[in-house]
This record gives C-alpha cells, structure tokens and sequence, in this order.
C-alpha cells in the first residue's frame, strides 16, 4: 500500500489537517519528511496514517490505551481521519490479493479509509472501501478488514517509534498478526521490534534463515545505509547464523578501526549502528515473512512510517542515509519526521512538509512561503505547495533561516552578541563610545550566565601623530 492523502479532523492539535503524498503525475511520491518544532503534530499525522491503514477488527488493538489521547482536548468535537491508499504494482497484479474486488483489476486502483471516535465513546471506529467515493457502496463488505484479518500479503504498512533498539537475545517473537502489530511501535514505545529475532522464529527451518540473513547483509553492506567503517556482515562460518544470538552476540560484524579489520557483536556496536540496524533488520524480516519467498530488497513494497529518521546518526551519516535508502528500496514509500537540516538537504522542495503551530488558535497547519511576499504562512492556494526553497542548494545559513526561523548568524542565540563583544573586546583602538557598548554587551553576557568571556586588552592611543613607544 502506498498513502496518497490525509485528513486528520480534531486528533490532537490537528484540527483540521490535510495532506497529499502525490506527485505532479498523480502518482504517490515515495519519499515525505515532516519538519516542525515539538508538538506540531509530526508523530499524530504518522499516527494518523498508521489507524487508517489497520481495519475495523484492529484499529482499537493498534491504538491501545493511546486512543483516550488521540481527541483535541480543547473542544467535544468528533475525531475524524480520512485517507486514500494506492496499490502496488506487484498487488495489482494478483487477483489473490484483492478477492473481494469485482471483475479485472485496473492499473490504479485506490482504497478509501475512514476513522472516527466520538465524543463519549471509548471505541474507534473505522470502515474502509475501493474507490474514492465519500462512502461506501450500499452493503459492500470491507476489503481493509478483509485483507487484515487473513494477514494478506502486499498489504504493507510498517511504523517505528523513536524507540528502535535491538532485541533481547534469545527473544522469541510473536509473529501471529504481523500486518497490524508492526505499525505498534508508533503507539507503545516499549513495543519491541521482532528485527533480528526473526532468525528465532524460524528456528530450524535454516534454508529460510540463511535467505533472511543474505538479504540482510544484501541490504547493509556497500549500500551506505551503514557508514563504510562496517565492511562485511558474516552470515556463514561454523554453523552459519541460525538464531538471534548468532546476530548479537557473535564477531559477525567486520568493522575498519584503522588498519585493523575487527570482528564484533552487534551489541558492541555503537547506539547509532545498533538502532539503524535494528529497524533495517525488522524492516527486511517482515518484507519475507509477508512475501514468503527471497526478494532482492530492490523489489520491496509498501508503505514505512518512520519517527525522527536521524535518531542518533552524525551529521555525516544523515547526508548519506536517505540517498542510501532511495537506492536500496526504490518501491518502498517512506514517510518519516526529522529535526535535522543534513536530513532536508537530500530531499527536493515537495518532499518536504512543514507543520506549525498557529499563534492564536493553537492548530496546526502547514505552511510554506506566500506566492507573493515570501512570508512562510499557511497553504491558501495551490500554487504555493510549489513555493518552497530547494534545500538541495541552500546554505547552513540559509537553511536555518528557512526551515527553522533562526534568524541570526549563529546558532547560540547569545553568539552574535558574543562575537560583538569578542570584536570590541579584543580592539586595542576602540574609542570611548565603542568601550562603553563593549561593557554593556559584557554585562548582557554575564546576566546571561555566559561564561570565559575574551579578557579586554589594554586600550591604546588611535592618534597616529604620538608615539606609541
């Protein structure tokens, strides 16, 4: 499934919310970054699109005890989420996949979800239908529901949480109803990811364990989604790799530590490695479990909800993750949130969406620059979706200005002050007025807790017609 539109009515501070994912050709675009401050709304849109995409028999299971904080507090108003889904080209070539649609499947076809909580109930409900009509034909049964309660494959929906650490060893995962509980970790941070534990669950079945692990290391190794130091995942040697421990806790990972090439564990890997890799692996696991059979990770398919796409990776390796991940899954649609400005210069201008927290009523809204004047303010024409600047070329500078309403030099917000007074301070020709702004700058400073500031020299005389000694 790919997500094509949204519309979130009173989830949270998302009042009135609505959203496209499509490009110019109508087609859904394969990549979306939402930026914004804290509490703008980000992780509910992914959350949004995660309870359209599980069904009437699962979306209470998905939400959990989260639903009592899903409605806008500020009003007794209905909750309402509406999304239109697309098909993958693999799904629509299966009629096995879509039993209850009558006669040939098209090319395009989409699916129709709605998700609504009333005020007094404690109960989401939701409903799902092909097509694109407000509602559903009279009597027609649930293709959603249909789909998810037999676990039908090339229905793909993913979601990570900003939890994303690896297993427990010798975990055994629950692999009952994977289509609805992978989208969990969106809702329960402590919902563990299956990741490398779907070695475990195939247990003795090794043929299925060693595709899983070659296409694995298929996925990390020269792709950069993993920084170049980790030069080869071993997935043979004495017994091969046929539990979650061989993955943790054995030398299987081969990392460049100057000349040396050393042999480690995953768990002795650094906490950025060890969460990329454990939603890659989780990611990779699920795509066989579903399709049941070796795919080259080219070929995957489906919709990945990600929250904050740079959790803790150098801003290095935030340049090169989602070019990385572009060109290792071409099919896979990602939706994903980020605070970083390295993460925004690899993406083009309607890759990105920018939410914001309106001043006086408090709702969240997109916004982008006026067609006109250039203030960024909300989406009132449809022209202005095509408005952004492209971050492709802009500067560090530039971006924060843009992006992150940093209208200053520096990021300290004390740092242009700093440097003035670092100006003034280490002039030894300053002039009466410029020695009385410098000490009113240092007294700003230090009433800021601003600390080692540039001892002043010894002022000197600017009159080029004495001596100096």
């Amino acid at each position: 499934m790919y997500i094509r539109s949204l519309t979130a009515k009173n989830l949270k501070r998302l009042r009135n919310l609505s959203l496209d994912f499509t490009q110019s050709d109508g087609k859904p675009r394969m990549w979306t970054v939402l930026i914004g401050e804290n509490g703008t709304g980000k992780t509910s849109i992914l959350q949004a699109i995660a309870l359209a995409a599980a069904g009437s028999l699962r979306v209470n299971d998905l939400a959990g005890n989260s639903f009592a904080h899903l409605r806008d507090r500020r009003q007794k108003a209905r909750l309402e989420i509406q999304a239109s889904f697309a098909f993958t080209p693999s799904s629509l070539s299966n009629h096995k996949t879509h039993p209850l649609y009558k006669g040939m499947l098209p090319d395009e076809l989409n699916l129709s979800s709605c998700v609504s909580l009333d005020p007094k109930e404690t109960t989401l409900r939701a409903q799902a239908w092909y097509g694109d009509e407000e509602a559903p034909p009279a009597d027609a049964e649930d293709p959603l529901d249909h789909a998810r309660a037999r676990e039908t494959h090339l229905w793909f929906v993913i979601g990570y949480g900003v939890q994303r650490t690896l297993p427990e060893s010798g975990r055994m995962p629950n692999l009952a109803r994977p289509s609805v509980d992978r989208m969990k970790p969106l809702f329960d941070p402590s919902y563990p990811l299956t990741s490398t534990s779907f070695i475990s669950h195939y247990g003795n079945r090794q043929a299925k364990a060693r595709i899983y692990s070659n296409v694995l290391k298929r996925t990390i190794i020269s792709t950069d989604i993993l920084p170049s130091d980790i030069a080869n995942f071993e997935i043979r040697g004495y017994g091969g790799v046929t539990k979650a421990t061989d993955l943790l806790e054995r030398d299987r990972f081969h990392q460049n530590m100057g000349t040396d090439k050393v042999k480690i564990p995953a768990v002795a890997l650094a906490h950025g490695y060890q969460s990329t890799i454990a939603w890659i692996a989780d990611l990779v696991g699920h795509i066989l479990l579903e399709a049941n059979t070796e795919l080259e990770p080219k070929d995957f398919e489906g919709l990945v909800l990600i929250d904050e796409i740079d959790l803790y990776l150098h801003p290095t390796w935030q340049a090169r993750l989602i070019p990385a991940l572009r060109k290792t899954f071409p099919k896979l649609q990602f939706i994903a949130t980020t605070h970083s400005p390295v993460v925004l210069a690899t993406l083009s201008p309607e890759e990105i969406v920018r939410v914001q927290a309106d001043a006086k009523s408090g709702d969240v809204r997109r916004i982008t620059p006026d067609a006109e004047t250039g203030e960024w303010d909300s989406v009132d024409k449809e022209e202005e979706l095509h408005t952004q600047p492209d971050p492709r070329v802009m500067t560090g500078t530039e971006m924060y200005r843009a992006y992150f309403s940093l209208e200053r030099l520096t990021l300290n917000e004390h740092g242009e002050t700093l440097r003035s007074y670092t100006a003034l301070a280490t002039n030894p020709y300053r002039t009466d007025y410029q020695e009385m702004k410098m000490e009113l700058l240092r007294n700003q400073l230090t009433a800021a807790l601003v600390e080692d500031l540039v001892f002043p020299v010894q002022r000197e005389d600017d009159d080029p017609t004495k001596s100096r000694g």
